[in-house]
């Protein structure tokens, strides 16, 4: 946006004639080498980036359609972990997915390679292999295999000693029940998912005429924390070789899910004396445990699982070429620099020379009238008091039962309840009233400013473009019709309004807001006055030229202007450019690292 302002105002300049022929020059060798040596940096980074992911971006993809955990415990805590996931063909010949992150470091898992299988959906089978892409690990077809359509459920297996991991401990309970507590989350999909299903099986067989949802988890002394009440869904089975299944579903989760689990059992369930994690007299309280995350120090640190050889590769790289893009763009600067010093060398004496001025457009269309204004954005309009305004609104709030003065001198009120629903029906300018009003009942000089400021850029934004005087005697015409009925009644009429000082009209506007808000009864009592002298604020009220600025700027553009631009341009693009570079890099490498799912 800013390189489009500099190039735009070039152009004015030129269009004033030779007088400004360095100008020409010198916007015309800015303008080029920054698009020159933006683009020639973009496709170095583009190639580097390439370099490591030609393999990727040749390939088809695919998305993760949901994915199914099985956690088989023995009683010496480890366990046979089943992943099921099924993925969707999205473009292209699928291969596989990318499967790491930290959950999977810590595991240490012991794959059993032979057992994975993929199928399609026409029933097709396919060997898995695992492979290693671009620094991560992957779960692949085997044979270099492709699947152009359709979807290929994965089924993966590997062993893994989940109480070495931390992912098991020990602890107690408030009665001082010794108890284990399964502390873990499956990996976490770079993709939103239709559902996640974990299940987990303890060491503990369920005989046939036991109800495995009744007293047995009490004899287990199964426990979860109030979160997986709260989120999941959570059902108690008999596994497939009848023992304790506790089963945890979630649907319809967003990328980056954290599907965590803790829940506990009895410490009999299994033989913690073989165990290698500390004891009970180290282990955490149960109400601790919920915020324990259980990291050892001996597992690899994120350091040196995210520095690997092909990532150092390409970071090097890419450091090379961002430090030879700012060296590049440091000495075109300067040479930029030393023109523009260079200019006072021109001869202006003989040149008629006049600072130039820009004007701002009007956009006003004569006639046009803005009948979208609200009953309180119509007041501002009139140019009514401010004060008087809130002295009208407090009156219509209050006979419409959303608060209650219980005090004129200080203004004290109280807001009523109410449904929800009724407070978004009113106006914008009266629910801020009502919201203001919500933390001690006074109305405070700064609350009434931030809603003045509310109102004054709503009328801008609608009426930016209308006819103030068409616009004004449109509204005024609309109130006359209610205002010469409530006359009629015995109100003061209009001719009583001329005669009172500018500020003191109210040109019937209270008349028309009350009859909107159907009081069509309203005694006296509701004049548009009198509540204002209760309110504390200094704003009287709010002209036009607070609403629509017209007025012509001066500014000497030729040094102004365009140093303004010139460097707002280059430090923008250098900024831009930098920062996208090292953010993205940063972002995508760690987020790949944490993350599985991807496709090739």
């Amino acid at each position: 946006m800013r390189f489009l302002t500099l190039y735009r105002l070039i152009g004015i300049l030129k269009r004033k004639g030779n007088n400004f022929s360095w100008v020409n020059g010198i916007g015309d060798l800015m303008i080029n080498l920054m698009i020159k040596w933006i683009r020639v940096f973009g496709l170095l980074v583009m190639a580097v980036v390439l370099s490591g992911q030609w393999d990727v971006c040749m390939a088809g993809r695919g998305e993760p359609v949901w994915c199914e955990v099985e956690v088989e415990l023995d009683k010496k805590g480890r366990a046979v972990i089943t992943y099921t996931v099924n993925y969707a063909v999205v473009e292209g010949e699928f291969h596989g997915f990318f499967f790491t992150g930290p959950q999977l470091d810590r595991l240490q898992p012991e794959w059993q390679d032979e057992w994975g299988r993929a199928t399609t959906g026409s029933g097709q089978e396919y060997g898995i292999v695992r492979g290693h892409r671009n620094g991560k690990d992957t779960i692949e077809l085997a044979d270099g295999a492709g699947v152009s359509s359709g979807n290929v459920i994965f089924r993966f297996r590997f062993t893994a000693d989940m109480a070495t991991a931390g992912f098991l401990s020990i602890t107690t309970d408030q009665d001082g029940n010794r108890l284990v507590v399964l502390h873990w989350a499956p990996s976490t999909w770079d993709h939103a998912l239709s559902h996640y299903t974990l299940q987990v099986r303890y060491p503990v067989k369920v005989a046939d005429h036991i109800d495995v949802r009744g007293e047995f988890l009490e004899d287990v002394h199964f426990r979860t924390e109030p979160f997986m009440n709260d989120s999941y869904k959570i059902d108690y089975r008999r596994g497939p070789r009848r023992q304790f299944e506790v089963l945890v579903h979630v649907e319809e989760i967003t990328a980056d899910y954290h599907f965590l689990v803790q829940q506990y059992v009895k410490s009999t369930l299994f033989d913690i004396s073989s165990w290698t994690i500390p004891g009970s007299d180290d282990a955490p309280q149960m109400n601790e445990a919920a915020g324990s995350d259980g990291q050892r120090d001996d597992r690899p640190s994120f350091l040196s699982r995210f520095f690997t050889t092909p990532r150092i590769t390409t970071l090097v790289a890419g450091l090379i070429l961002l430090g030879l893009y700012l060296v590049i763009t440091a000495k075109k600067h300067k040479e930029i620099r030393l023109a523009l010093a260079e200019k006072d060398t021109v001869e202006w004496r003989s040149i008629g020379w006049k600072a130039p001025k820009i004007e701002l457009t009007v956009f006003r269309e004569p006639g046009k009238v803005c009948e979208s204004l609200t009953p309180v954005e119509v007041a501002f309009f009139l140019e009514m008091p401010y004060k008087r305004i809130l002295s009208c609104v407090l009156q219509q709030l209050t006979q419409a039962g959303f608060l209650e003065v219980k005090s004129e001198s200080p203004l004290v009120v109280k807001v009523l309840e109410r449904d929800p629903s009724e407070l978004e029906a009113l106006e914008s300018f009266e629910q801020s009233m009502v919201k203001a009003a919500l933390d001690d009942g006074v109305f405070s000089k700064r609350e009434m400013e931030k809603i003045l400021e509310q109102v004054v850029a709503s009328v801008r934004k609608k009426s930016w473009d209308c006819d103030i005087e068409a616009t004004q005697k449109y509204w005024r015409k609309r109130i006359e019709r209610i205002w010469r009925s409530r006359e009629e009644e015995g109100h003061p009429g209009m001719a009583e309004d001329d005669a009172r000082p500018l500020l003191n009209r109210h040109y019937g506007w209270h008349h028309w807001y009350f009859y909107r808000h159907h009081y069509v009864d309203y005694d006296s009592t509701l004049t548009p006055n009198r509540f204002e002298r209760y309110f504390d604020i200094d704003v009287d009220h709010v002209p036009h030229d607070d609403f629509f600025d017209n007025s012509t700027i001066d500014l000497d553009v030729c040094h102004s202007a365009c140093h303004s631009a010139c460097h707002s341009a280059c430090h923008s693009a250098c900024h831009s450019a930098c920062h996208s570079a090292c953010h993205s890099a940063c972002h995508s490498a760690c987020h790949s690292a944490c993350h599985s799912g991807g496709s090739f």
